[in-house]
């Protein structure tokens, strides 16, 4: 079996494995002739030329405070019928994770078909996302108004205030991924694609929210939903009552955990909730995350022993922080500890944060010693609910 990244001419085995893979209905006489952009890696037959299994890894900068820090998708995996089972899926996965170090990817997530099978690459559940849907009445406590711009190929400026208003509520969401004005997010042709994207300015001008629009028969869906600050998410919601004539529903996809939109709104008898525990993810460089984290105000120390198969991560880990500040000491796996997990649970309880001693407790592969000691207490207060989530998909 060979491992490697797929060459720019092998876009029509790629396709093959995925219209296998996914069954699905492909041209892959035409792709053979298109070249393969993306960075793709592929378990092959010693002939190295029969592609078995592939996985996408397209990059990403997720925030940490006021810093961003590289992060690998996982996508697109895929294993021809004929050769499942035979280890190459969990082959490519190990090249990725040996080029961590090299492409200093700090943390890794994707969208599972399975949680349990993506548990044994040290994946876990690190965010849900919400769907918020509501009759257009209940929008009615938001005065109308027209101060939305739609972005399209003839206004491309205002792409930087969507990207803007973007980060800057992405910096709220723990490591939420970045995004630049390369982002494929925004249709700068809503006419034909039908994703509009509304940005509301302010009385001076400036952008303080967005939203991304799609109707779907009597329901108004909206895709994505960012703003700087209350003011914001008021006067783009005021926006989209614009149309309640064409509409009877309104949809917001994608939600994060804490919803902003649950506290604007008065009217609850029309509205309705849903969960889905949408995204993996996993911390390939533990020391990295750890001395680039933005800790509590106030001082704290702990050692936490980290159990991964990933050598660099697997040992335990002295941090003492101030204001902010964390110093950060690789000590050896037998030395003494406060808290130990195994990289699925500890990359759960850092990026989706907010647990407890009583909380941690409930999840596998979690030891705290000392009870409720300082120490232990100090590690759940430097990682709070992060509320993180993202939009993008791959």
């Amino acid at each position: 079996m060979i491992i490697r990244r797929l060459r720019e001419n092998e876009n029509g085995q790629l396709c093959e494995v995925e219209s296998l893979g996914f069954l699905y209905s492909a041209n892959v006489r035409d792709a053979a002739e298109e070249t393969l952009k993306s960075e793709v890696y592929g378990a092959f037959l010693d002939d190295d030329q029969t592609l078995m299994s592939a996985i996408y890894t397209p990059e990403y900068h997720s925030w940490c405070g006021d810093i961003t820090l590289p992060s690998v998708g996982i996508g697109g995996v895929a294993t021809r019928p004929e050769y499942r089972r035979g280890g190459g899926i969990r082959a490519v996965f190990e090249k990725i994770f040996q080029l961590a170090p090299e492409r200093n990817w700090v943390t890794s997530t994707l969208y599972p078909f399975s949680f349990d099978y993506y548990r044994q690459f040290g994946y876990e559940r690190v965010f849900k996302v919400h769907t918020v849907t509501m009759q257009a009445n209940v929008l009615s406590c938001f005065p109308r108004n027209t101060d939305a711009k739609l972005y399209t190929f003839r206004t491309p400026e205002m792409l930087a205030d969507i990207l803007q208003v973007y980060n800057t509520y992405a910096r709220r969401h723990g490591l939420m991924y970045a995004r630049n004005e390369k982002t494929r997010a925004y249709s700068d042709d809503p006419f034909k694609s039908q994703k509009m994207t509304y940005v509301h300015y302010d009385a001076d001008g400036k952008a303080d929210a967005y939203a991304t629009l799609s109707k779907d028969g009597e329901a108004m869906t909206v895709k994505d939903l960012a703003y700087i600050h209350a003011d914001g998410l008021r006067g783009i919601l005021g926006f989209i009552r614009t149309f309640d004539g064409q509409v009877s529903e309104y949809r917001f996809n994608d939600l994060p955990s804490t919803a902003d939109l649950d506290a604007v709104i008065h009217n609850y008898i029309d509205v309705g909730y849903e969960s889905d525990s949408c995204g993996m993810g996993r911390i390939l460089l533990l020391e990295t995350l750890l001395q680039n984290w933005v800790y509590p105000t106030g001082t704290g120390h702990f050692r936490l022993r980290c159990d991964d198969f990933l050598e660099w991560n697997r040992a335990v880990w002295d941090v003492a922080y101030e204001n902010g500040k964390g110093i950060v000491t690789k000590l050896p796996y037998d030395a003494e500890f406060d808290i130990a997990a195994g990289i699925a649970p500890l990359s759960r309880m850092i990026m989706e944060g907010g647990y407890s001693v009583r909380t941690a407790s409930y999840l596998d592969g979690v030891e705290i010693r000392n009870g409720n000691a300082v120490e232990s207490e100090d590690f759940f207060r430097a990682f709070p609910a992060q509320d993180f989530y993202i939009h993008d998909r791959f």
